[in-house]
């Protein structure tokens, strides 16, 4: 098993849009992280910050190699106005059987502003 964090954050001047995802484990950023094959990923705490109203949308694909992935909602988390909050023991357990599986933030604000998420993300074979 290993542990990451995997951190994540709106432009600041789009309403709407995929966030970036980094960590130290990644050479640059990315806009969906794609399970190694045979491993799960469990999302075991979610930290929301910002300057304003925003909604993070965690959306999972089973074939993020297809010419039109299909993204489908696994969990949201809003942050109703400035400020930060954290969602404990979250469990959100996301599989990968061909390693063409992945996950990825999306996010929603009425008016453009810098807000920022973090994952906990274990992965485990299995």
């Amino acid at each position: 098993m290993r542990e990451i964090l995997i951190r994540g954050e709106t432009d600041g001047t789009s309403t709407s849009g995929t966030v970036e995802l980094d960590s130290d484990i990644f050479h640059s950023k990315v806009t969906y992280f794609r399970l190694p094959k045979g491993m799960c990923a469990i999302i075991t705490f979610k930290k929301v910050s910002g300057e304003g109203e925003t909604l993070f949308t965690l959306q999972y694909c089973n074939d993020v190699t297809a010419a039109s992935p299909e993204w489908r909602e696994m969990e949201r988390e809003k942050l109703a106005s400035k400020g930060e909050f954290v969602v404990e023991n979250v469990a959100v357990v996301l599989h990968s059987l061909t390693g063409k599986e992945a996950f990825r933030v999306i996010y929603e604000q009425p008016t453009a502003a810098k807000a920022y998420i973090e994952l906990g993300v274990e992965l485990k074979e299995e």
